[in-house]
């Protein structure tokens, strides 16, 4: 048998004792040591059929555990208007109960407020769109419009106007005269080259 023994940073080592234990010690060792893995692994067996257990007392089905009678949890008798559902397993009967109200027809209080918002976002698009456009319409009239001309530069450009149409009158008096004088002279010569031909 060898012992160490660490005591802070140095390590001392003690002989080897040469003595030869008995054969009735290493059997005594021997069942010992296979009495205590049989406590523990009694143990473990108890801590997972009270898991099992409990967990069947939360879920209110049965269960059999292992070298003992099934446990039969009692279960609260379903509500009026509820629905049991029984399904047989591997294992067992599973019984699952359905509240009366399940599968109504609600609509969850998230879904009804986005439905909200998105018609009033719908509502905001359909008359905003129109409002947009006229409120860019009058601001780039605005930039784009003829400037302000002042009340002097009006008056004069009326000036300018009447003389412009007082010229086109004169020009077209002396258009006419033009005309009339032309067809004098055409007349003339017409009556000169008669007579002369006579």
């Amino acid at each position: 048998m060898m012992t160490i023994t660490i005591q802070g940073s140095n390590a001392t080592t003690r002989p080897a004792t040469t003595q030869n234990p008995n054969p009735a010690t290493n059997q005594d060792i021997d069942r010992a040591a296979r009495d205590f893995s049989e406590a523990i692994r009694n143990r473990v067996q108890q801590r997972v059929n009270e898991a099992r257990i409990e967990r069947a007392v939360k879920q209110g089905v049965s269960v059999n555990v292992q070298g003992e009678e099934p446990v039969v949890v009692p279960t609260a008798p379903p509500e009026p208007g509820s629905h049991v559902i029984t399904m047989k397993g591997p294992n067992g009967t599973e019984t699952f109960t359905i509240p009366p109200n399940a599968f109504e027809d609600t609509i969850p209080p998230q879904a009804v407020d986005i439905s909200i918002a998105f018609f009033l976002m719908l509502a905001v698009i359909i008359i905003g769109t129109p409002l947009a456009r006229a409120f860019a319409r009058r601001m780039d009239r605005k930039s784009s419009g003829s400037p302000q001309i002042s009340g002097e530069i009006s008056s004069q450009l009326a000036q300018l106007s009447q003389s412009v149409d007082a010229i086109a009158l004169e020009v077209e008096r002396i258009s006419e005269g033009q005309r009339f004088t032309t067809r004098l002279l055409s007349e003339q010569k017409q009556a000169l080259t008669t007579g002369a031909n006579r």
